[in-house]
């Protein structure tokens, strides 16, 4: 059931109103022009007698706010003409109470690689809880699917398009080849626990994805991490000595312990010849702005924490990817099924 704090601003129940009108594609005073080829309408405005869309005003988070506010649109729909209909046609008011096994969320438990989040004990009661309900989600979904394939519940709502970004790439060190037609862009912190945590995931990708997608990292060290900054300097002054794989990873390994002497230290345990030369680029701060347009780009785009990625379609001519941002160390399968959904794109 859709829940919604109590809104006390006349402001705040116009904002409502709006990101509701939008989601559901019911125009607020529609006319020709706002019609697009998926339905959606687009354009809200005119400025100085020119269209303003959707996708010039939003970002993200407003995004987020209008999908979000559709799927429990979609949802109460559901509940309420399944509903109506079960009281002329009793399948569709038919109960239905999942059991999941240990071995069912066990299987989810490694298959998802959650053992960084909690042992399998900790977390068994939650999983079978998440699985529950994406079996009632199914099995409700396949109802009603059932019911509007029979012509007996029609739907208006109109789901909002994808938000996409265009980001270059510009000086982001890349693993794989520029000519994959699929890119994954990493803004990331070395001090953050969480951008440690998906670097096993994003390794494993790039062995599964070798040939096909090509993997990018940019610098996005957040203002509370003091170290972090040093460090993605350090690690652009191993990138001058060819060294900076080694580095990387080597940063991420001991992101708790990242003070000048650490990052010094890491330099001679990971093989860079010229010690002298390092310890130049890093004293001197050399790549700083290098690491300041890389947070600049990253804010720009929408990406506020770490780690944050953007994954899409790369484009040879702009050096740049347009996609998708995913925030967070998210399950392997959550990038898996982003990259599948560009490599499917022509």
């Amino acid at each position: 059931m859709l829940y919604m704090k109590k809104i006390e601003s006349p402001f705040s129940l116009l904002i409502l109103f709006v990101i509701l009108v939008l989601s559901v594609g019911l125009p607020l005073n529609a006319t020709s022009e706002q019609k697009t080829e998926n339905g959606e309408n687009r354009v809200v405005a005119r400025v100085d007698n020119k269209p303003v869309t959707i996708q010039e005003i939003e970002d993200k988070k407003i995004n987020e706010l209008r999908v979000e506010l559709h799927n429990r649109l979609v949802r109460n729909l559901q509940i309420n003409a399944l509903k109506k209909l079960s009281k002329k046609f009793p399948e569709f008011g038919q109960t239905y109470k999942p059991e999941i096994s240990d071995k069912v969320a066990t299987n989810f438990y490694l298959k998802n690689k959650l053992q960084s989040r909690g042992t399998l004990e900790q977390l068994m009661p939650r999983i079978k809880d998440l699985l529950q309900m994406q079996a009632l989600s199914s099995y409700y979904d396949q109802l009603y699917q059932k019911a509007v394939k029979r012509g007996l519940i029609v739907s208006y709502l109109q789901k909002p398009n994808e938000f996409l970004v265009r980001v270059p790439v510009e000086t982001a060190y890349i693993w794989g080849s520029k000519k994959a037609s699929v890119m994954v862009l990493e803004f990331s912190d070395y001090q953050c626990p969480f951008c440690n945590r998906v670097q096993t995931t994003l390794s494993e990708l790039r062995k599964t994805y070798r040939g096909k997608v090509s993997f990018g990292y940019r610098h996005s060290p957040l203002a509370f991490h003091k170290e972090a900054d040093e460090a993605a300097i350090a690690a652009e002054c191993a990138r001058d000595q060819r060294n900076f794989e080694k580095y990387h990873d080597m940063l991420f390994t001991n992101y708790q312990n990242l003070t000048i002497d650490d990052l010094l230290k890491y330099a001679r345990k990971t093989g860079i010849s010229n010690l002298k030369l390092f310890k130049s680029c890093l004293a001197s701060e050399k790549y700083r702005s290098r690491v300041e347009n890389d947070q600049k780009v990253a804010a720009e785009v929408g990406i506020r924490g770490t780690p944050g990625f953007v994954i899409g379609r790369y484009d040879q001519k702009s050096d740049s990817v347009r996609g998708e941002i995913i925030s967070g160390a998210q399950p392997q399968s959550v990038f898996v099924t982003a990259i599948e959904k560009y490599l499917g794109k022509k």
